[in-house]
């Protein structure tokens, strides 16, 4: 089976030009503004570099620029104030700004999705819309109702992108009316826009790729997220071994590396011993690689492994790591033009946009050894 490939743009293009991102931060604030989000004064420092993701110096950069451009009022030891509008026009009616809800702070995250998010800030400026960032809380709790009804209360007029979405966050998305785009799985029988990798399609390759490699005991290393891939994964990677194969072994874990720990520990306890492992979170790799070593087993010669997904760090592990490669940016440019025609006055239609993967060969996928594997 063979995966299509993307086309990503040069990696340069990609990539946030730090020359300007004084200049992006002063736009942001100034769209904030205008669109009435902040009228009397600004929050302080330390919370609007949290929301903006920049830093302190970035910050006080953008605010001088906007001091001089006479739009607010820097006060010593005092949070920055909105200067009166005197005269400018009043925000349009419809959607000023996009809520980005993440389960952990952007920088426990991994690289790749940092990577979109930058992305995605300045595409969304140049359509007048503004970007502020949600991080963890209570709206990825079981009970999110009264904290996102909250959130609604205090951001009206705006949309909503959610990554990696729960069921009771999406059930609340859907039933709320507000625009909402979900980055990753939509559960069943919930009406609202996604795009996402299409974890199907890779977990199904790369269950028929170990399979053709002769492997027959599998594993699926996977991180809980409460979304709805989580099922999609195992229940495709399943299909993809085939009529007849054992089911794989569930290692189900939540994040943090003693977790990891105690579902490598149960997988080289096994007899037999599954020979191929399948690992679906980026930062759990090298955590399986450093585990398995401790035990006195080698990645291919022991354990085959491959991965769901891409991040640069792994480039550095040796083995290389068989994994699925991905272009971060596309997500960022379809949520763009998603959001754009939300902020023009569009409705939004609701699609599910699958982006297609391609296969990154890596000397971390191999027969099992001498076609046994484990004792």
């Amino acid at each position: 089976m063979r995966m299509p490939l993307l086309q990503p743009g040069p990696e340069a293009s990609a990539l946030p030009r730090r020359q300007l991102l004084s200049v992006q931060t002063a736009a942001v604030i100034e769209a904030g503004i205008r669109s009435g989000r902040w009228t009397r004064e600004l929050p302080g420092q330390h919370e609007l570099c949290r929301q903006l993701v920049v830093s302190r110096k970035t910050l006080r950069v953008a605010l001088q620029a906007l001091h001089h451009r006479g739009l607010v009022t820097l006060r010593q030891g005092l949070p920055t104030a909105v200067r009166p509008a005197r005269g400018r026009a009043t925000a349009a009616r419809g959607v000023r700004r996009v809520l980005l809800l993440l389960p952990e702070p952007l920088w426990r995250l991994r690289p790749s999705v940092g990577r979109w998010v930058s992305e995605l800030r300045p595409r969304l400026l140049e359509a007048g819309l503004g970007l502020e960032l949600v991080e963890g809380g209570r709206a990825y709790g079981a009970r999110p109702e009264s904290a996102l009804t909250h959130l609604a209360h205090t951001h009206p007029r705006s949309a909503w992108v959610a990554f990696a979405g729960t069921l009771a966050l999406q059930c609340w998305l859907h039933a709320s009316g507000h625009p909402a785009v979900i980055v990753g799985s939509v559960f069943p029988g919930l009406e609202l826009a996604s795009i996402e990798y299409d974890h199907a399609a890779i977990a199904r390759h790369a269950a028929a790729r170990l399979r053709a490699l002769g492997h027959e005991r599998t594993a699926i290393l996977l991180r809980r997220t409460g979304s709805a891939a989580d099922a999609t994964t195992c229940a495709a990677f399943a299909a993809g071994l085939g009529e007849g194969a054992p089911a794989p072994v569930l290692l189900a874990h939540e994040a943090g590396m003693p977790n990891i720990a105690r579902q490598v520990a149960r997988l080289t306890a096994l007899r037999p011993r599954p020979t191929a492992l399948f690992v679906t979170k980026t930062l759990a790799v090298p955590a399986a690689y450093t585990l398995l070593s401790s035990a006195g087993l080698a990645v291919p010669r022991d354990l085959a492994l491959v991965c769901r997904e891409d991040d640069p760090f792994l480039d550095y592990l040796a083995p290389s790591v068989a994994r699925y490669g991905t272009d971060p940016a596309a997500i960022a440019r379809k949520l763009a033009v998603l959001l754009g025609r939300i902020a023009a006055g569009e409705s939004l239609r609701i699609t599910h946009d699958l982006l297609q993967p391609r296969f990154i060969p890596g000397g971390s996928l191999a027969p099992p050894f001498g076609r046994g594997g484990g004792a």
